[in-house]
Formats: C-alpha cells, sequence, structure tokens
C-alpha cells in the first residue's frame, strides 16, 4: 500500500542533502524516508505508513547513519535538514537493518508456502533483499492456536504479528473506532478487541491492506489463490458515488478480492475503502445474477440465445405504433447513456430519462465550483448539511475525521441523528427547517478563512429553498467551495450526458410508452415506486438490460443479462466532477455482455450504423458532442481520473421554491445504510453486517403508537404503504422518522415521490 508519502520534488522551497555520496533534494519537514524514496533509494520499512500519522518507530526497520548524530537514526521520524549527509548501505547502517530482520525472524513460522499472504509480504521481499543470509536463533519458535478470527472478515494468525502496530493504529487513529489495541506487553503481546468481541465496522478491512506480513488476512479469500495463479486488474469501485480507486484479483473468471490501489489516489479515498466496497464483489456470481437472455411469450418464459434476444428487442422497437422511451439508471456508466440517447436518437428521438434525483431544486449549488475530496482535509471549516456520509459515502467519513486530526472544525447541520456528532457539532433543525439552518452558520462560514461545504442531494432536494439559501451564502464567501454528497453512483455522468430526471414517468401515467427499455434502472424499487406501479399496466412491452433479477425483470418480455461494473470498461463521474475509468477485471458470464455493447447491437439491428468498436470510441463521440465532457477520454483519465471542468447544474424539471410535505403524520426523512442495500444482500462475506429495512423514531412517538423496539410498524403517505421494523434513537427528533431506502424488498421507496419532494407518515400498528 501507500507505505511511502508523496514528495513534491518540485515545490519551489527545497532542502539539500547528500543521500549515499550523491545530492538531493526534497521540501522542508519531509521525512527522510519519504525524501529517499522519492529521489530513488529505498530504505526498507515495516511500522511506517503515512496515512496513518506521525511515525511511531516501532520497528526500527528503517535504520540510517547520519553524519554528526549519535548512534543511527529512524530514517521514518527524522525529517530532512540542510548539508545532513546520510548514508543508507554503509555497514553500520547494514548492520542496524540486519540484525532488525533477525529479530523479527527470530519467532516468525516461515511458513510462506501456506500463507496467504505469500508472493505478495512486504517482509518476505524486504528479507530477500535487505535480510542476513542466516539466523543466529536456533531455539524453539512461539507457537499459536490458529487462525483466532478477528471478525467474520479478517483472520489474524499471531505468530506471525512483528508488533508494527500498523492496524492498531489504523483502528485508534483514522477510523477511531477505538476497538482495536495491544494486550501484554513483550513477546507476549497481542493483538485483539478492547471489548474481546469481534472488530466489526465500515472499515476493518484496510488492516488486511497495511499489514506487512500475514499475520491479517481475509477470510473470504483466505486459500483461494496465489499471486501467481491470477490476475490483477485496477478499476473503480461502483458501489457508491465516491468513486474509490481499487484493486481486483481475478482467478478462474470471477473476482475473488478487492484491495485498495498499491498507489493510492490521493485526491480520492487516500487507499482507504469500506467493507461494502470491499467485500460486495460476491453480487457478481450472486443467485440472483441474470445469466441467459430471455423471452416471455404470454406466461411462458423461455432462455434464448444472446443473438435471439437482441433481434426480439429489436423487433419490438421496430413495430409499428412502438412509442419507445428510455429508461437509465444511476449506475450505468456513461457509455451506456450516450448509447441509450443514440438508440433513442435512432428511433425518432425517443424520451430518455435518468433514474437520478431531479436537479432544478439543487440547480443553485451545484453551479459553484466543486472541490476535490482532499481540499476537505486542508479546511479550516467543514459544514455538512443534511446527510449522513458514515452510512452513504463511507470514505468522506475518513476525510472528515482527519482534517478534525488536523484542526478543522466539523459542525453538521440538519434534523436527523448524526453518527459522526461526537466528531463536532451537531447544530440541530427542526424537520423540514434546513434554511434557518443555512442562515444560521452563515456567519462563520463567511469568517472562514478556508471553509468547505458538503450537502445532501437528497435532504436539499426535499427542501429546495435550503439549496438557494446555501448558494447565496458561499456566494457571499470570496472562494465558495462545496461537495455534493450524491446517491447515485453515476448520477453526476448522466447529467454530464443531459440526460433529464423526468420525461418517461408522465408519459408512461398517460398511456403513451408502447416499448420501454430499462438500462440498469428499475424504477419500481426507487423513490417513486408507486408511482411507476400505477404507470406499469398502461406499458406495452419491456426490456430490460441488467445485471440482477429485479421487479421489473419479472415483468419484462425481454431480458439481456449485462455485465457488472467488474467485468466491463467504462467511464464514472463521481458526485464532485471526478471522471474514471472502469477496467475489467473477469470476462461477463456467457450470455452476458456489457450494456453498451448490447445498446449498440440493438441500434444496428433498427437501421442505424454507428461505427464504435471499442467503448473508448464511444467515450470519443461522447466528449465530441457534450460539452460536459469535452476533452475526455481514458488516456486522459489515466489511472487516478480527471475533474470535468463543469457540468450541468440541473437537468429540466423537478421542483423549486418552498413545498409543503405531502400528507398528514410525521415527517418522513429517508436515509441509506452502507450495509444495507443491494449489494450488500447479495454478498454472503457481508451477512454478519447487512442491515435490514427499519424505521427510526423517538421514543415519545414510538410511544404513542404504541410500537417497541423490535416490532413491526404500518407506514403509510399519500404515495403507498410498506411495513418496517421499529427502531428508537433518543436523538431522532420528535415528529420525524428515519426510513431506510434502498434495501432490496424494502418498500419505503413507495412512501417517496418520483421527485424526493417533502412526505409525511402516519404510523399504525400492523404487521
Amino acid at each position: 500500500m501507500a507505505d511511502y508519502a508523496p514528495v513534491d520534488l518540485e515545490a519551489p522551497e527545497q532542502v539539500t542533502f547528500q543521500l549515499n555520496d550523491r545530492q538531493v533534494s526534497a521540501p522542508p519537514g519531509t521525512m527522510l524516508v519519504d525524501a529517499a524514496h522519492a529521489n530513488g533509494v529505498e530504505i526498507p520499512i515495516f511500522c511506517y505508513e503515512p496515512r496513518l500519522g506521525a511515525a511511531i518507530g516501532a520497528c526500527r526497520m528503517c535504520l540510517v547513519e547520519v553524519e554528526g548524530m549519535r548512534g543511527v537514526q529512524t530514517a521514518c521520524s527524522t525529517p530532512v535538514a540542510q548539508d545532513m549527509v546520510v548514508h543508507t548501505t554503509s555497514a553500520v547502517a547494514k548492520d542496524a537493518q540486519d540484525g532488525v530482520l533477525e529479530l523479527i525472524l527470530a519467532n516468525h513460522p516461515l511458513d510462506c508456502p501456506v500463507c496467504d499472504k505469500g508472493g505478495e509480504c512486504p517482509l518476505q521481499d524486504r528479507t530477500f533483499k535487505f535480510g542476513p543470509p542466516t539466523t543466529r536463533f536456533i531455539e524453539n519458535k512461539r507457537h499459536f492456536p490458529k487462525p483466532l478470527d478477528l471478525s467474520s472478515l479478517i483472520a489474524l494468525d499471531r505468530e506471525r504479528c512483528i508488533s508494527c502496530f500498523r492496524c492498531v493504529r489504523f483502528s485508534q487513529d483514522v477510523a477511531q473506532d477505538g476497538l482495536l489495541t495491544f494486550q501484554e506487553r513483550g513477546g507476549d503481546s497481542e493483538i485483539t478487541t478492547f471489548t474481546g468481541g469481534a472488530y466489526e465496522g465500515r472499515f476493518t478491512g484496510n488492516i488486511i491492506d497495511i499489514c506487512p506480513v500475514g499475520a491479517l488476512t481475509s477470510i473470504p479469500y483466505r486459500f483461494v489463490a496465489r499471486p501467481w495463479d491470477v490476475v490483477e486488474s485496477i478499476s473503480v469501485c461502483g458501489e457508491c458515488p465516491v468513486g474509490c480507486n481499487t484493486a481486483q484479483t481475478t482467478r478462474e473468471g470471477h473476482v475473488q478480492r478487492v484491495n485498495g490501489r498499491e498507489e493510492p489516489n490521493w485526491e480520492v479515498e487516500e487507499g482507504w475503502l469500506c467493507d461494502k466496497g470491499r467485500f460486495a464483489y460476491a453480487k457478481a456470481w450472486s443467485p440472483d445474477r441474470l445469466r441467459a437472455p430471455m423471452i416471455r411469450d404470454g406466461e411462458r418464459t423461455r432462455e434464448v440465445s444472446l443473438e435471439e434476444a437482441v433481434e426480439a428487442a429489436a423487433v419490438l422497437l421496430r413495430r409499428e405504433g412502438a412509442a419507445p422511451a428510455f429508461l437509465v439508471g444511476g449506475g450505468a456508466t456513461v457509455e451506456d447513456g450516450f448509447l441509450a440517447q443514440e438508440l433513442a436518437a435512432a428511433l425518432g428521438g425517443a424520451p430518455v430519462q435518468g433514474l437520478t434525483i431531479p436537479g432544478v431544486a439543487l440547480s443553485p449549488v451545484r453551479s459553484l465550483p466543486s472541490a476535490n475530496l482532499r481540499d476537505i482535509e486542508s479546511a479550516d471549516l467543514i459544514v455538512v448539511v443534511g446527510g449522513d456520509p458514515a452510512n452513504q459515502q463511507p470514505v468522506v467519513e475518513l476525510r472528515l475525521r482527519k482534517a478534525v486530526r488536523n484542526g478543522a472544525r466539523l459542525v453538521m447541520v440538519g434534523p436527523r441523528p448524526h453518527p459522526l456528532a461526537r466528531l463536532g457539532e451537531w447544530r440541530r433543525s427542526a424537520p423540514g427547517g434546513l434554511v434557518d439552518a443555512v442562515h444560521q452558520v452563515a456567519g462563520e462560514i463567511g469568517s472562514a478563512t478556508a471553509p468547505l461545504v458538503l450537502w445532501d442531494e437528497l435532504d436539499l432536494a426535499a427542501e429546495p429553498d435550503a439549496a438557494t439559501a446555501l448558494a447565496e451564502v458561499l456566494v457571499a464567501h470570496t472562494t465558495p467551495r462545496q461537495i455534493e454528497l450524491g446517491a447515485d453512483v453515476n448520477g453526476a455522468g448522466l447529467r454530464a450526458l443531459g440526460i433529464p430526471p423526468d420525461g418517461v414517468l408522465e408519459r408512461a401515467a398517460r398511456g403513451e410508452v408502447g416499448t420501454l427499455v430499462s438500462v440498469h434502472a428499475d424504477p419500481l424499487a426507487q423513490p417513486g415506486a408507486s408511482e411507476w406501479d400505477h404507470a406499469v399496466p398502461h406499458l406495452g412491452p419491456v426490456i430490460a438490460i441488467a445485471t440482477h433479477a429485479s421487479e421489473l425483470t419479472d415483468l419484462a418480455n425481454v431480458v439481456l443479462p449485462a455485465a457488472t461494473d467488474y467485468e466491463q470498461e467504462g467511464t464514472l463521474v463521481a458526485m464532485n466532477g471526478r471522471a474514471q475509468r472502469l477496467r475489467p477485471g473477469p470476462v461477463a458470464p456467457e450470455g452476458a455482455a456489457p450494456a453498451w455493447e448490447l445498446l449498440l447491437a440493438i441500434t444496428h439491428r433498427v437501421g442505424a450504423a454507428p461505427t464504435y468498436r471499442a467503448p473508448s470510441s464511444v467515450l470519443a463521440a461522447a466528449a465530441a458532442s457534450r460539452p460536459a465532457l469535452a476533452g475526455l477520454s481514458y488516456d486522459a483519465m489515466g489511472a487516478e481520473g480527471v475533474m470535468l471542468a463543469s457540468l450541468p447544474a440541473s437537468s429540466r424539471n423537478g421542483h423549486g421554491g418552498r413545498r409543503e410535505p405531502d400528507g398528514d403524520g410525521l415527517l418522513l426523512m429517508p436515509t441509506r445504510e452502507i450495509f444495507g442495500d443491494a449489494a450488500s444482500h447479495r454478498s454472503d462475506a457481508l451477512a454478519h453486517v447487512r442491515r435490514g429495512a427499519a424505521v427510526t423514531l423517538s421514543p415519545g412517538d414510538a410511544e404513542s403508537i404504541g410500537r417497541a423496539a423490535g416490532d413491526q410498524a404500518k407506514l403509510t403517505s399519500p404515495h403507498g404503504t410498506c411495513t418496517m421494523v421499529v427502531r428508537h434513537d433518543p436523538e431522532c427528533p420528535e415528529g420525524a422518522v428515519v426510513a431506510t431506502v434502498g434495501v432490496p424488498r424494502g418498500g419505503a421507496e413507495r412512501l417517496i415521490p418520483w421527485d424526493r419532494g417533502p412526505v409525511r407518515v402516519t404510523l399504525a400498528k400492523g404487521a
């Protein structure tokens, strides 16, 4: 992982010093180990990890000789100084490094052939490169029962641990869950949890990546593969709109592991992944994965070849009175969305709708400059307006924690209970009162030196006046900086294509849609599902391009299995406007193909003849015709992506101005849970942490309806009904409820209108 911190050798201020008989330079304050690495000299390390904060020098592996200093020095904690003279390969330094490695290996089992880390182990590599050829230790080594399950996802082999403290420091200083610690001292020390229970959290898998030996390994990956019989590829996580950079391990056609990249994207995730992004890969072969094209003839459904299914789709679209319309989901790539538009144009200008947040209400703040995620850690004031990044954009939480460690003030504004409330200040507002809350923090934003505002699109879509108020506050400041906390993986990419969030539902409800084409979209599992329930009987044939079975594929006339984000090449645009490249690891199952290929095949069969031969040419055509994508290419994106110069502030429609909530009762505040969505429920690895649909309310409101925690309650809004498990939270405001959305078959989507406008619900006893 990120063993060495990046060093800017082009910075205006540099310190010059001598490194192994040559003159080199680095910015002042740079640690010697990083400066050496930046200048092409490797100093071996184990405990040092720049993302964990200040070095602690626990392993002593980085000992070097510095002239004028007594003894040897730890390069990880020694800053460069003008005219210092450093030797990393002198006899003194080499003896020190040999001695440290000899001590580290004294009790190490040397079980590389059976260790899951074998072949990609820093201890293995650095022993070979820097260590002595023999050892003086002949005593019996330590032995422990193995493995110890540190959690449902992580196995601990205690005899391999070298007490580098990386895992403990991650838990205590980065994730700040405070769970991991070392017990006992000296040779008896061992990793455990404070509580004695499992190490469960949102980011636990990162300790597997940063462990420099085979002490911490992935249980789902344990004994599955070896480095020499797998294929490694880099890509981008498609589980949330943050756009974390990943490395996926593929064996025998399946993704078997997802790690953070060896070279982290410091502008995005800094090398950290949440556990959903790390372990949700099993969704690619879950039981409900679509593996064969299907055609429905009346009440009979039959499997067909991909060519036959594509031709059947084209026949439906070519027929007289087809009146086609297209839905594009927020998980579709830029290439998928563009070819859906191309096919719609070839069919006479059929309407295309994206199942994303309507944009007019959000346009005032979306039109302002967007910041990088890295900018969070350099802000002096961070204001989070609405939302719950801990559960909806998890890696953003790590950035917020780092910013607070750097001295930033964190202010969270909104009515909902906030998991990060202890990290800063929670300015609780009344339900539906974000406008007043924004005005209350306006003065603080204006007086800050480097403020940054994070705002949640779901919450502001329900309170459009809040978006206007927030934009006015930011514009009043000389350097407005903001980051949208998005809900859709590629919602920003669909906006860049100009795909509106409306236009099809209205036609469908009026019976004006003769054939519906769905591309990675299931309107029956989205806010506004009840409105689609009423529209579905008026639809003609349905063509579904999807990866997994859903309510829509269950009624579709033609089902075309699509590749997942692990199996295709394409482009995703993160919530803050960073375009990044998906790269395929495994191939899609036989009978499935990337959505862009399926759309292109249908386009050819309806009589159009675009000349695209690869996703790169599709992106080139999109970049040439969509101003927001101008200049974008796979080469331009490279390994770390590129920020788009500008994104459309909105598509058309969507409500603007203040709107009173529909219905009576308690104000509904929808939220998402990191382990509650379909991907989490499709991954066996996440079985121990996945969450179901639930409604959270204050104890007072719960008492008034007579429902205890764990009971069932029937929720009713003007748009639909559902039944959910009751949770109590004293921090939940009176007069409001928090209901989870995105949970498979959860039902809360049927309580909310398609435009995410505010709504009230009544709760009754019921199962």
